[in-house]
């Protein structure tokens, strides 16, 4: 489901609070995955830079030290690209969180009211200005 379509269907109040819900979950979810995954490579790049010294201290060949070396410097890139892909991520949940909480605060006393209320609501034609 893609968020423009979660945004399509929610036709009112309700579904949209949930897509929203739903949303700000699933960029969380996202970026907590992100930075599990950059913390795993920042622990192998470390690892292969270890490796690549071990190497050279034991005098293996160059060429093999040098490729644990850029193999290392090239996951430091990537844990690198993942933090600030992280970043955004929170930007974008904040986003989220921050959409949800504005819809609740300017329309949750509406929805409240019509939940609350013994009569039913007219159709939606009745309440637009003309």
């Amino acid at each position: 489901m893609s968020v423009t379509e979660s945004f399509k269907d929610a036709a009112n109040y309700a579904a949209l609070r949930v897509k929203l819900a739903w949303l700000s979950h699933k960029v969380h979810e996202h970026g907590e995955t992100v930075t599990t995954l950059a913390t795993t490579v920042d622990d192998t790049a470390e690892q292969m830079q270890d490796a690549a010294e071990t190497m050279k201290a034991l005098a293996v060949d160059g060429a093999t030290t040098a490729e644990f070396a850029d193999a290392a410097l090239t996951m430091t890139g990537a844990k690198d690209a993942a933090g600030a892909y992280t970043a955004a991520a929170d930007s974008a949940a904040a986003a989220a969180d921050d959409a949800k909480s504005t819809v609740e605060s300017e329309h949750g006393g509406i929805a409240d009211a019509v939940d609350s209320s013994p009569v039913e609501m007219a159709e939606a034609s009745f309440y637009s200005q003309q």
